[in-house]
């Protein structure tokens, strides 16, 4: 029987530089206070996550995702790698919007949605979600999108479960999965609510799948917008960028492969596309001579 190596890995938190506060986080404004610095510094969107103790004592902050004027793709795996190993009790978001724009934008809404459904699942709630711009800031919360935040855990407590009660997913695989639905028996009437823990980690799973996916193919498609970065690509990887955009199939591969890398080595999910884009180009390539070779 073969023996297979595996490594014995440790996961450090690693300080970069010191905020001091000590003031409960009770409001928007106190997280504004302490990281407007942090968000005002740049002049692109930049996503932040406050660390909160049970006290609600500022534990942590941590930078999950730089992007471009106007967007910036944020995961939820990023979001609570650094909220885990700070032992937070909840998070507060905060991102800015160097237009000045503060109202959310309709992908502000689903990160958001998205997030707090992963949040319930791992016990960390989602505080706030806080847009800042040069002029001043909103509280999602209070700006009404109070019901993103809410935990319906309470509520299910006083559910009659059906035996076998079926998820309702939604056709679209490009929807937001993080608003699931399930119908259940509720006093005799059928009736949609939202799901259980277990339930919830099923469509964390699925939802990731769904995000993973779209990350590649922004990634792609963000590459083959004009001839200068299809060039640049080609020359990178040995192959056209379209050649990976042809089917669902090759993105589905490297989107698993890109989570199978980030997950066993620890390494950044723009790392982990990287290799797997290559590993994805060198099989193209291989293929591709066992064609020519059968001609």
């Amino acid at each position: 029987m073969n023996k297979k190596d595996f490594d014995l890995v440790g996961v450090r938190l690693v300080p970069e530089r010191k905020l001091y506060s000590e003031k409960e986080i009770v409001c928007s404004s106190d997280a504004v206070a302490l990281l407007s610095k942090e968000l005002g510094e740049h002049d692109r969107e930049v996503f932040c996550v406050l660390h909160l103790s049970p006290r609600g004592l500022p534990l942590s902050a941590s930078i999950t995702s730089m992007g471009e004027l106007t967007s910036t793709l944020v995961h939820p795996r990023e979001v609570f790698k650094s909220a885990v190993l700070s032992s937070a009790a909840g998070i507060v978001l905060l991102h800015n919007h160097p237009s000045g724009n503060l109202t959310p934008s309709e992908e502000d809404i689903k990160t958001t949605e998205r997030i707090a459904v992963c949040g319930r699942v791992l016990g960390i709630p989602v505080v706030d979600h806080i847009i800042c711009a040069e002029h001043g800031y909103i509280s999602m919360r209070s700006y009404g999108y109070e019901h993103l935040f809410n935990d319906s855990e309470n509520d299910l407590n006083k559910i009659r479960e059906s035996d076998t009660p079926e998820i309702r997913l939604p056709e679209d695989k490009d929807e937001d999965y993080s608003s699931l639905k399930i119908s259940r028996e509720i006093n005799g009437k059928e009736m949609e609510i939202p799901l259980t823990r277990d339930e919830l980690s099923e469509a964390f799973f699925e939802q990731q799948r769904i995000w993973d996916e779209s990350y590649v193919r922004n990634y792609l498609n963000d590459r083959s917008t004009d001839r200068e970065r299809r060039l640049e690509f080609k020359t990178q990887h040995g192959v056209d960028v379209g050649s990976l955009m042809k089917s669902d199939k090759i993105i589905s591969g490297i989107a698993a492969e890109m989570r199978r890398k980030a997950d066993k080595y620890g390494m950044s999910d723009y790392e982990a596309l990287e290799e797997a884009i290559q590993e994805e180009a060198v099989e193209i390539a291989r293929r591709r001579k066992e064609k020519a070779r059968e001609r």
